[in-house]
């Protein structure tokens, strides 16, 4: 009896973990995202001369933030409140594709070179919606959905790799490429980057 309760609750834990899983991954990468768009803002605020557009930078941040707690909330949501939970996040990842967009309507400079670099920024971050997408589970029959494992085709670090290698490359324009290097998104926390002393970025 005691080895069919062990069996039973290891299965019980092994599949509250698949349940959540998906939630983990959409926080990683709305840890990468959300910082990548801004620093689109940041660029394009430095090759025009002019301060950063604050609100949107707040507004990104604000969105981010409400689709990771509405994840959370959906992940642990009762059968009941799951479908309404789920369309909460359905809109806040709308209100998050909204703001990719207005950043491309401000990203406009007159450096070919800086322009080329946010075009391509821009069109890798834009693949992140879809690796969100790929993660959030569908609103129909929401209560089971939510609980399906679901492990997109997306390497955080493989996308902060490709868009710090986009990112430093020299444009000509000396105040961009001054600035760049310091906008270079990190795989892992300021913690561990100070513990291994740079070692691991």
């Amino acid at each position: 009896m005691r080895k069919v309760l062990v069996v039973a609750l290891s299965l019980a834990m092994f599949c509250t973990a698949c349940s959540t899983a998906w939630v983990s991954t959409l926080d990683s990468i709305l840890a990468a995202a959300a910082p990548a768009l801004i620093n689109i803002l940041q660029i394009v605020a430095v090759a025009k001369g002019q301060p950063v557009d604050s609100n949107l930078a707040a507004k990104i941040n604000a969105d981010a933030t409400v689709i990771k707690t509405l994840a959370a909330d959906f992940a642990k949501a009762s059968s009941g409140s799951a479908p309404g939970v789920c369309q909460q996040l359905q809109a806040a990842l709308t209100a998050y594709q909204a703001d990719q967009q207005l950043v491309l309507q401000v990203a406009q400079v007159s450096d070919p070179n800086t322009q080329t670099k946010i075009t391509l920024l821009a069109g890798l971050v834009a693949g992140t919606v879809d690796a969100i997408t790929a993660v959030i589970p569908s609103c129909r029959n929401a209560a089971a959905a939510r609980n399906m494992k679901t492990t997109p085709p997306y390497s955080v670090s493989g996308f902060a790799d490709r868009y710090n290698s986009i990112l430093v490359a020299p444009t000509g324009n000396a105040v961009v490429d001054a600035v760049t290097p310091k906008l270079k998104l990190h795989r892992h926390s300021k913690l561990v980057r100070s513990v291994t002393f740079g070692r691991l970025q």
